[in-house]
């Protein structure tokens, strides 16, 4: 059973071209279309959390820019590679959400927009990952089994309905 739902950040959650460079903190956010209301839905039946590489910026950093755009409130974790010590694809970033969460790695789904971060880190460990492509910003495709997401997206809205074919799989 699905229990949990881990996020990337960036191009997942907001718009990636709006960062660049710069600092969270330095930049008028733009979220991705429908964030809102697929949020609002799943908060509604698993715990939310976020997990993103970062360069400098710390859970507290992502937690205001998130304040500023309304949707803090979702989420249960956030970690950034900065507070992990560690970057995705790493196992252990992964695995320290899934302890923050209290969810087993079949427990939680992987939603993000890298095959060479997002996916391949999340299926070592054995969850069930998401690529949302939205964009052609990361045009990468899966090359090997350890590559292949459990699903494709080309928008949030699809992702409630994703998660119900999850749970009846079990």
């Amino acid at each position: 059973m699905i229990k949990a739902v881990l996020f990337d950040f960036g191009d997942t959650l907001i718009v990636e071209e709006a960062v660049g460079e710069r600092h969270l903190w330095e930049v008028k956010l733009q979220k991705t279309p429908y964030v809102d209301e697929v949020l609002r839905e799943l908060k509604q039946h698993y715990k939310l959390g976020i997990i993103t590489n970062t360069v400098t910026s710390r859970e507290h950093h992502v937690r205001m820019a998130l304040r500023r755009i309304g949707l803090e409130q979702y989420f249960d974790i956030i970690l950034t590679s900065v507070d992990a010590g560690c970057d995705k694809p790493d196992e252990k970033i992964f695995l320290k959400a899934l302890k923050a969460l209290n969810v087993q790695p079949e427990e939680a789904i992987m939603v993000g927009n890298r095959i060479r971060t997002d996916i391949v880190g999340a299926n070592r460990i054995g969850m069930k990952t998401v690529l949302f492509r939205w964009n052609e910003r990361y045009p990468e495709e899966a090359g090997s089994p350890s590559e292949q997401p459990t699903h494709t997206i080309s928008s949030l809205k699809e992702l409630p309905k994703v998660l119900l074919e999850f749970q009846k799989e079990k």
